[in-house]
């Protein structure tokens, strides 16, 4: 199938519902994020910013590096990537880990913007897998940008999945989470196709959220100012 855009090349993906060829898709993804960037006046002249590179997202971290920077040249951003190791089992316990370490390096080098890997499809996957295991700490994430504790937290992949990406990239993200990759799975052999849900999931979030928030690494709590992880990590401090 040709691609729809430009009439020349072969159809290779869909990206905003139309099949385009990788030259197209590549285009649209850039325009995509230069737009929102721009619209939302999220970066200002030479802005420090952290880039997560979460090792279960590696790819999506140093594409989007890439495609930002690109995107937003003319702001001159001065970046930092920070590569995160998790251990955890859940995905629950992997973005704590992201969490704690993205504002604990911030904070260290004055950084107040911080820029976050996630796709459409992986925080789908991370809506749906809330609400099946009642784990909703970090629902938040599910928007373009958050605040908190005076740091903003940008995602702007936050609408563009991954198989619009495949322009780009052709891996698929693992997270090691039987659960969630189960759902991350089930989203690509048969929403793909449905752009339009990668468009509107974050309407779902809301019912969702809360409002206290643990004040070391921004999980919803419904007491105490601490999440559980926090607490624990703060005990086995010798």
């Amino acid at each position: 199938m040709e691609c729809e855009h430009c009439k020349k090349r072969e159809a290779i993906t869909t990206v905003g519902g139309r099949k385009v060829c990788d030259v197209c898709a590549r285009n649209e993804i850039l325009k995509r994020i230069r737009r929102d960037a721009v619209s939302r006046k999220v970066f200002d002249y030479k802005d420090k910013i952290l880039f997560a590179e979460p090792d279960f997202l590696k790819g999506e971290s140093e594409l989007l590096k890439a495609i930002l920077l690109k995107s937003c040249y003319s702001c001159n951003l001065d970046p930092y990537t920070l590569e995160i190791r998790t251990s955890g089992n859940s995905i629950t316990d992997k973005l704590w880990e992201i969490m704690r370490s993205v504002l604990m390096n911030a904070t260290q080098r004055s950084i107040r913007k911080i820029v976050l890997p996630f796709t459409a499809d992986f925080l789908m996957a991370y809506l749906i897998y809330s609400v099946s295991t009642g784990e909703k700490e970090y629902i938040w994430l599910l928007d373009y940008k958050n605040d908190f504790n005076g740091i903003e937290f940008i995602v702007p992949f936050f609408s563009t999945s991954w198989k619009e990406l495949s322009g780009f990239m052709n891996s698929k993200t693992i997270s090691g989470d039987n659960l969630m990759d189960l759902i991350l799975n089930w989203e690509r052999e048969t929403l793909s196709e449905n752009y339009e849900l990668f468009h509107a999931y974050w309407n779902s979030a809301n019912i969702l959220k809360g409002d206290r928030r643990c004040k070391t690494c921004g999980a919803y709590v419904t007491h105490d100012d601490l999440c559980l992880r926090c607490s624990r990590e703060t005990i086995s401090r010798p």
